[in-house]
C-alpha cells in the first residue's frame, strides 16, 4: 500500500492544519502508513508531540538559508514515502522543491477559492502536481481553467467528523451548561469573531427575530463590538456568547434548534455545517461556494443571500414557527452525515486520487 507524507506549514489547530491531520486519521486508521510534518509553536503541537508519527519540522523561514534547511528537511523525511501530499502554498513551495529532480509525486489539496490563481508564481507552482484535493465541488470548474492543472487527476475531498459528532450531542446538557431554557427555540453559530466572519449579521438578524435566543461560540477580536451591537440591539440574555470551546462542543451544537453560517473561513470545506448536521441541527447558511454540498435547502435547511440579515430573519422566523419542519430536517441531516462524512469515506477517496495521481 502507498506510504504517504502530509504536509501543512501552520502550528494552529484550525483550518487546513486540521483537515490534513484528519486526513492522516483516516488513512493510518485503513491501515495506510501515512506521517504528518508540521510547524511547532501553539496548540497543534500540544496536540501531536507525543504522536511518534507526527514530525514538526517546520519553522516560518526568515531567509534563504532557512527555505533550504526546511527544503533538505523534507527531501530526507520524504525519502521515505511513496507520495508528499501538501496542504498550503508555502508548503507546496517547499514540497516542489524539495521533490524536484525525483520521481515522487506531489499532490495538492484547495483548501480556499483563493488559492486557485492564473498568476505566472501560482502556474509555475502548480506545474507538475500530480493530482489535486478540493475543499468542495464549486471549485472544479475553476481547476479546469488553470492550464497548470489540465489533465491532472482531481477528487472533492469529504469531511471526515470526529466520532463525537457522529454520534451526536446531548442536547439537554448542552443547555444547562450554558443557562438556556430547555424549552427556547435556539440559533446558534461557530467561528473565530473576526469581522470578515459575519457575526455582525447574526446578531441583527436574531434582533429581528424576538422569539428566538442567540448562542455564539468562538473568541477574537471582533468580541467587543460584537457585544456592544448586541447591547445597542436590545438582545440582552437572549444572546449568549460562549468562548471557544473544545470540550463537549458537541453538546453545544446539540443545544441548537439552527445552525447559521453566515460567511466562510479559512478553510472552504465549511466543516461546521457538516458538525452541526451530525448533531442533529438543520442549518441556515449563506449561500456560498461549497455551500450546497452539505446542505439540501428546504430539506436540511435553507439558503439565503450572503450579507442580507433581513433574509436571514425571515428564515430564522418561518423555522421557528415550524416546529415539525424542523424535527424533519434534524433527522435527516443527521443521517446523511452518518452516510457521507466519515473518515472511511474519506480515506477511500484519497486513496483513489494517489493510485490516479501515481498512474
Amino acid at each position: 500500500m502507498v506510504r504517504v507524507l502530509q504536509l501543512v506549514a501552520a502550528n494552529r489547530w484550525t483550518g487546513a492544519a486540521a483537515t490534513a491531520l484528519q486526513l492522516a486519521e483516516a488513512l493510518r486508521d485503513a491501515g495506510v502508513d501515512c506521517e504528518f510534518a508540521y510547524r511547532p509553536g501553539h496548540n497543534l503541537e500540544q496536540r501531536l508531540r507525543a504522536l511518534p508519527w507526527c514530525h514538526p519540522i517546520l519553522v516560518k523561514e526568515r531567509s534563504l538559508g532557512q527555505v533550504r534547511a526546511a527544503v533538505a528537511r523534507i527531501r530526507g523525511l520524504a525519502a521515505d514515502f511513496d507520495l508528499v501530499h501538501a496542504h498550503l502554498p508555502h508548503d507546496h513551495l517547499l514540497a516542489r522543491l524539495a521533490v524536484k529532480g525525483s520521481n515522487l509525486p506531489l499532490v495538492r489539496s484547495i483548501h480556499h477559492l483563493g488559492h486557485l490563481r492564473s498568476d505566472p508564481y501560482h502556474r509555475w507552482l502548480l506545474h507538475g502536481t500530480a493530482g489535486v484535493g478540493l475543499a468542495n465541488s464549486a471549485m472544479t470548474p475553476l481547476v479546469g481553467r488553470l492550464p497548470a492543472l489540465r489533465g491532472v487527476p482531481v477528487h472533492v475531498l469529504p469531511i471526515a467528523l470526529d466520532k463525537r459528532f457522529l454520534s451526536g450531542g446531548a442536547r439537554d446538557a448542552g443547555r444547562q451548561r450554558l443557562g438556556i431554557p430547555l424549552d427556547a427555540i435556539v440559533a446558534g453559530t461557530i467561528g473565530k469573531l473576526d469581522r470578515s466572519r459575519g457575526h455582525d449579521l447574526f446578531v441583527r438578524a436574531l434582533a429581528a427575530a424576538p422569539a428566538v435566543h442567540g448562542l455564539v461560540i468562538g473568541k477574537g477580536p471582533h468580541e467587543t463590538p460584537l457585544r456592544k451591537l448586541a447591547r445597542e440591539l436590545g438582545l440582552g440574555a437572549r444572546l449568549i456568547f460562549a468562548g471557544y470551546v473544545e470540550e463537549g462542543l458537541e453538546d453545544l451544537y446539540a443545544a441548537m434548534d439552527l445552525f447559521v453560517f453566515p460567511a466562510a473561513g479559512s478553510d472552504h470545506a465549511h466543516r461546521a455545517i457538516a458538525e452541526a448536521s451530525a448533531c442533529g441541527v438543520p442549518t441556515l447558511a449563506a449561500d456560498l461556494p461549497g455551500v450546497r454540498d452539505l446542505v439540501e435547502p428546504g430539506v436540511t435547511g435553507d439558503l439565503y443571500t450572503a450579507s442580507d440579515a433581513a433574509a436571514l430573519a425571515v428564515l430564522l422566523a418561518d423555522w421557528t414557527r415550524d416546529a415539525a419542519r424542523r424535527q424533519g430536517a434534524r433527522e435527516v441531516a443527521a443521517a446523511r452525515a452518518r452516510a457521507l462524512w466519515t473518515p472511511e469515506r474519506l480515506a477511500g477517496t484519497a486513496l483513489e486520487l494517489y493510485a490516479a495521481s501515481r498512474a
